[in-house]
């Protein structure tokens, strides 16, 4: 059966120059096999470096530019690109001048 959510239903966070809205979890879906979460940064707002968790990880730009860091690499970040990263790596997203919107996915 389908199922919507409207903007109010979905939980915000912000913190440090940047909002996370979750848009799918186990409390949503009933199932922790996905998990995705849009991250708006505001320009020059930087996330702490995490380790990417087990499963399918990637990030989607869906506006503005910025810089990802995985371990000593960087990756330009530009609207439609997608990072696919592996579990364990360290990264951490940088917006540039305009700030930068991605979806963050999880699959396992």
């Amino acid at each position: 059966m389908p199922t919507i959510f409207s903007p109010a239903q979905l939980k915000t966070t912000r913190a440090g120059g940047a909002a996370h809205t979750t848009l799918a979890d186990a409390a949503m879906l009933g199932s922790d096999a996905l998990q995705v979460e849009r991250l708006t940064l505001d320009a020059s707002a930087k996330t702490p470096s995490t380790a990417a968790p087990d499963g399918e990880h990637f990030l989607y730009v869906i506006r503005g530019t910025g810089t990802a860091r995985v371990g000593s690499e960087s990756f330009t970040l530009e609207p439609e690109s997608m990072l696919w990263l592996e579990a364990g790596d360290e990264y951490s997203i940088e917006a540039g001048a305009e700030g930068l919107e991605v979806l963050r996915c999880t699959a396992s």
